[in-house]
């Protein structure tokens, strides 16, 4: 298993073997790095730290160990297309003013695309509409659904959590709520466990949601801790990845949850983990994951 660590020139790494490539041609200094998966491609943003950024972020599709990425342009944000081919990106086009545009990984746009506020964090595309956070970062931020092509508001609430194929989950005060976007009916869901708002992965193919009730400070102590579950929407039931809850040192290192194309779900915490839902173990990769600052994963393909 190899996977495209999040780093300042993003590094392959070998579940078994260790940092295999530094991919070439991507910027330096001090930047960032994040990556959205867009079907079997990997698109990478690298921004630049600090809290008085004035430029878009560069745009980047990932096309292997060693060759350059191919340059999407610039963006403030960047969401995958829900046809695995494309992306949709809130573009500046003068200083107070933005669209959203739909971009194909060759680069060619599609259409011009229409006024968005620069503040609209564009986050993942279904057969539903596109998932979209407004006034992202902001103290009056909320989440809404809607038509990209219109700009109509399909579903709006407070915190959607993740969208995969025809479900929809928010997070509440004390519970969760499932959305079937089909006919809009709703069920209320327990959590699991007690804790603050899950990080929720969708599964390749939008039939599971991995759910991690990460805590960094446990009880106010310096304590991390890491809990793993697996909601299957279409049966409204919840499954404990084995090992779990388990403390960690990990959480601000760069540890993260993704989906192999094998329907593994594949954790980075320490090493590589994987695990098939079903399965009563995780199989652990070999190698030690590098420290330093990185900010998440991505398996390859």
């Amino acid at each position: 298993m190899t996977a495209l660590l999040h780093t300042t020139g993003p590094v392959l790494f070998d579940a078994d073997r260790g940092p295999a490539a530094s991919p070439p041609g991507y910027p330096g200094g001090d930047i960032g790095m994040d990556a959205v998966r867009v079907g079997k491609s990997v698109v990478l943003i690298a921004y630049t730290r600090g809290e008085n950024v004035t430029d878009p972020f560069e745009v980047f599709v990932y096309t292997g160990p060693a060759s350059p990425p191919r340059s999407l342009g610039r963006a403030w944000s960047v969401a995958p297309g829900a046809d695995g081919e494309s992306v949709w990106a809130i573009r500046q086009d003068a200083p107070d003013s933005c669209r959203l545009q739909h971009v194909k990984l060759d680069g060619g746009e599609l259409g011009r695309g229409q006024s968005a506020s620069c503040r609209t964090q564009v986050r993942s595309e279904s057969r539903h509409g596109l998932l979209i956070s407004i006034n992202a970062d902001g103290a009056e931020s909320t989440d809404a659904l809607v038509e990209p092509e219109t700009g109509r508001t399909v579903q709006q609430a407070p915190r959607i959590l993740a969208v995969a194929g025809d479900w929809m989950l928010l997070d509440g005060l004390t519970d969760l709520t499932l959305v079937d976007l089909r006919d809009n009916s709703r069920k209320k869901l327990s959590r699991p466990t007690v804790g603050p708002a899950p990080t929720v992965v969708p599964s390749r193919e939008g039939t599971l949601f991995a759910a991690d009730f990460a805590v960094h400070s446990y009880r106010a102590t310096n304590t991390q801790l890491r809990d793993v579950w697996l909601l299957r929407p279409d049966a409204l039931s919840w499954e404990h990845a084995p090992g779990m809850p388990f403390i960690t040192q990990h959480l601000k290192d760069g540890g993260g949850l993704d989906w192999s194309d094998a329907g593994d779900l594949v954790l980075a915490d320490g090493v590589l983990a994987a695990w098939h839902p079903g399965e009563p173990a995780w199989r652990l990769g070999k190698a030690t994951l590098p420290d330093g600052d990185w900010g998440g994963v991505t398996v390859l393909p």
